[in-house]
């Protein structure tokens, strides 16, 4: 694992301030800090996938209708009726990349939610 350096002083002394009053150690703060950037560069990533989803339905109807399509930067990226082995190629080829997977069906209309409290596992 490769050891990080965070140069920006600035920072530092904000990490540390904040490892003082929260009484943890700096190395937690700055892993909590960066799992919370982390988690919300999937949710807006998450968000835009939706958001094609729901673009690109009619199309998706169209040429998918009761298979599961995963949707990577806009796209169709893969599908298959068999969710279990289109999330498996996912994973393989996307691992935590914001990949949204979400059923086709005619006149769908309901909220997509996490699944398994995967990034990119929907339903």
């Amino acid at each position: 694992m490769a050891n990080v350096v965070l140069r920006e002083s600035a920072l530092v002394y904000q990490l540390e301030q904040l490892a003082e009053q929260t009484a943890q150690p700096v190395e937690k703060v700055l892993e909590t800090a960066v799992a919370s950037y982390l988690d919300e560069l999937q949710r807006v990533g998450i968000h835009a996938e939706t958001q094609a989803y729901w673009d690109l339905h009619q199309e998706l109807v169209e040429l998918y209708l009761n298979h599961y399509v995963a949707i990577y930067q806009g796209e169709v990226v893969d599908h298959d009726p068999d969710v279990s082995q289109l999330e498996q190629r996912v994973r393989r080829r996307f691992w935590l990349l914001p990949v949204l997977i979400a059923p086709v069906k005619p006149n769908f209309k309901r909220e997509l939610r996490w699944r398994d409290e995967t990034p990119w596992e929907l339903c």
